[in-house]
C-alpha cells in the first residue's frame, strides 16, 4: 500500500537524520515538512538522528524540533544521548529548552542514565543546571548516586560526593 505523503515525508526527514545526511535533511525541511511528524516506528527525525552529530540536532531544533517528546518506549531524545554520553549532542539540546528532569518509564532522569553509565563529562554538565533534581528517586527508589554506586563507576560516584548536591543526591 502506497504511504500517505505525510507519512513519507516523516519517513525520508528520519531517514536523512539517521543517516547524519545534512543536504536531504536541509532539503526537506525547506519544504516546510513537519519536523515533529512520526516516521513509521513512532519516532521524530531528532529521536532517530545520528546522537553523536549536534550539528543535524541543531538543524532540526532551529527548525522547530522538540527536545521533549517522547517515543513510544517513553524515552525523549535527552534520555538517549545522556545514557550514550554525547556531550556536543546534549550541550546543544539544552541549548533549546531540552527538560533535563523528564522521566523516562521507569522514572529515571538523563542524570540517571549517565550516571549509570559512567559519563563523567555528562553527569557534570546535567549537575551544572541550576533546575536539575540530583536527589530524584526513579520508580525503583534509587537516585543517579545509588546507580552510580550499583554499577561502580567510581568517577561519577565521586564527582556526585564532591559537589554541592551530595547531601540531596543521598536522599
Amino acid at each position: 500500500p502506497a504511504q500517505p505523503p505525510a507519512l513519507r515525508s516523516a519517513a525520508g526527514l528520519a531517514s536523512a537524520a539517521a543517516k547524519g545526511d545534512l543536504v536531504q535533511l536541509t532539503n526537506l525541511l525547506q519544504k516546510n515538512v513537519n519536523v515533529n511528524a512520526q516516521n513509521g516506528f513512532g519516532r521524530t527525525a531528532l529521536q532517530v538522528m545520528k546522537l553523536g552529530n549536534p550539528e543535524i540536532a541543531r538543524r532540526l531544533l532551529v527548525s522547530g524540533a522538540n527536545p521533549n517528546l517522547k517515543d513510544s518506549t517513553g524515552f525523549a531524545v535527552i534520555h538517549d544521548v545522556a545514557r550514550e554520553g554525547f556531550l556536543d549532542t546534549l550541550q546543544t539540546l539544552l541549548e533549546f529548552k531540552a527538560d533535563v528532569n523528564i522521566e523516562d518509564d521507569e522514572g529515571n532522569l538523563p542524570l540517571h542514565l549517565a550516571a549509570r553509565e559512567g559519563h563523567v563529562r555528562v553527569v557534570e554538565l546535567l549537575l551544572a543546571r541550576a533546575e536539575c533534581k540530583v536527589g530524584h528517586q526513579n520508580k525503583r527508589g534509587a537516585t543517579a548516586y545509588d546507580l552510580a554506586k550499583l554499577y561502580k563507576r567510581a568517577a561519577v560516584v565521586k564527582l556526585l560526593e564532591d559537589s554541592s548536591f551530595f547531601p540531596a543526591a543521598m536522599n
